[in-house]
């Protein structure tokens, strides 16, 4: 992860995004397959917007955690 650099034209760059889906009153609505569905909708997207995903980490959603 280190020399994730991408150089393109006359730039160099490296941007990381943190995406954290949170719920109202912390109500456990999401289920492990549609995270699964979720995750498989965001590899695709960035493949086509060529980036990566990094981390996924559906299962502590699964739990009670404070982030």
């Amino acid at each position: 992860m280190k020399n994730d650099f991408v150089s393109k034209g006359r730039s160099v760059s490296d941007l990381k995004a943190h995406l954290v889906l949170t719920t109202k009153y912390r109500r456990k609505a999401f289920t492990f397959e549609m995270l699964k569905r979720l995750e498989d909708i965001l590899v695709d997207l960035l493949e086509k917007w060529d980036c990566k995903l990094v981390e996924f980490n559906r299962h502590s959603a699964l739990q009670d955690v404070t982030h």
